[in-house]
Formats: C-alpha cells, structure tokens, sequence
C-alpha cells in the first residue's frame, strides 16, 4: 500500500512519487530464434522428425550437458525454456507457475531428461507443440503435475517411435543376412556335386 505521507511546504509543489512497475516477463529474442530452428529442423506439420531427435549424440542431450556445463547451469537453461513456455500460455498469471514452482518443474524435466535421454531439442519440440494444444488445451490452471502429464504424452510418442526405428534396423540386417553372398567358399563335395559330369569317353562332334 502507497501512501503519500510528504508534508507539503508553502509555496511547493509535492515531488511526484515514482511507483516502480511489478517485474514483468519479456520473451528473449535468443530463445525464439532458438525454437524456431528446432521446429524447423525437427517437426514438419503435424509429424515430429523423431529419426533425428535420436540421432543426436548422447553428449549433446540433457544428461550430457550437465556432465560438460553443471548442473546449475542446465537448470537455469530449462528454466528459461519454461517460463518461455508459462508465458505463452493463455492464462492469467495468478493460474500460471510461480518462480519457486517452475523451479521445481524444472527439477523434474532434467529427471525425466535422464531416464528418457531427452535434448533441449525435446523439450523445445514438445513445450511448442503444447502451445499448440497438441497434448490438450490448458483450461483453468497451468500446475506442475499438468506439464509432466503432457510430458508423459511426449516421451510415450519418442518411445514408440523408437521401438518402431529398432525394429526397421533389425528387419533391415536379417534381411542383408539373409541374401547369400557372392564368392562364399563352399567344401569341395558341393561343389563336386553341383557341377556337370562330362563323359571323357564320347567326343562330341562339331
């Protein structure tokens, strides 16, 4: 509560009281740069390019990061990634995620990131794709439990595609391994028995 308590003097005027703006959120520039270099490169309508979210090398995902840069340093980054996405979110702000909140969300996204492998490139695809109302729309609240729900959505997806890569893979070898190779030595018997036996005794004629 503001309260103008100044004693004005004869002959003054009273300073101007300069309240100060509550701390507001700004959208980085960086970060929608960032999104929309992973959207492009990783989802392609309404199809996630999960053959290349898999092929990113395992020190470049979440739990790599944290060995090379710090624990500190990667939760700070996924931080940043969700309050990007709280703030797009059409909610007011008192149904949205507070600082200690998203703190703990984010606590549990690189838990999540170490059981499944998952990038930063992930966790952008999905929360774009949450925005969109991919996973179901946010009606009333944003809440910790409600992100990690639809996260749930997302790695079942990443999962299934995976078993289904795995198994192209295998099909693709049993099937290499099934064609008989050129030049494969065979035991002299075979090919003994393979081959055409020619009487030495008649000659043919021509």
């Amino acid at each position: 509560m503001n309260i103008d308590n100044i004693i004005k003097m004869e002959g003054q005027t009273a300073p101007a009281i300069k309240r100060k703006p509550g701390k507001r959120f700004v959208r980085s520039l960086e970060y929608e740069v960032i999104a929309n270099l992973a959207m492009n490169q990783f989802a392609k309508g309404d199809a996630i390019a999960f053959d290349k979210l898999l092929s990113i090398p395992l020190e470049e995902r979440i739990p790599g990061l944290i060995e090379n840069y710090g624990l500190r340093r990667a939760h700070r980054l996924i931080k940043m990634v969700l309050q990007e996405f709280c703030f797009s979110v059409p909610l007011p702000k008192s149904a949205k995620l507070s600082e200690t909140k998203t703190a703990a969300v984010a606590c549990d996204l690189i838990l999540s990131a170490y059981e499944d492998q998952l990038s930063m490139e992930d966790l952008i695809v999905f929360f774009e794709r949450a925005k969109e109302g991919k996973y179901g729309k946010f009606k009333t609240v944003l809440t910790h439990f409600v992100i990690m729900q639809k996260l749930d959505q997302y790695r079942k997806e990443r999962a299934d595609a995976y078993q289904k890569l795995l198994a192209e893979q295998q099909a693709r070898i049993k099937k290499m391994s099934d064609v008989p190779r050129i030049g494969e030595p065979k035991a002299i018997g075979e090919l003994f028995q393979q081959a055409e036996v020619i009487d030495l005794t008649r000659r043919k004629s021509g």
